[in-house]
């Protein structure tokens, strides 16, 4: 599943980037209280990188109109 979940957060697999975005947000509700598995926490720097870019993109990532 993570495999999937990354692709779909890179700038190829923008098409089912909802998708993606939707099943981190249930993953995360529905799992165990209180604890973010690690394997969710390795999500992190993707989705940093979708909403901000990098250093050579001025403007900031492609998925800032996700934030909300």
């Amino acid at each position: 599943m993570m495999p999937v979940l990354m692709y779909s957060l890179t700038p190829d697999g923008l098409d089912s980037i909802e998708d993606a975005l939707d099943c981190i947000v249930m993953f995360l509700y529905h799992g165990p209280t209180g604890t973010v598995s690690k394997a969710m926490w390795k999500l992190f720097p993707q989705l940093l990188y979708l909403v901000c870019g990098d250093e050579k993109d001025p403007d900031g990532g492609y998925g800032f109109e996700y934030i909300s």
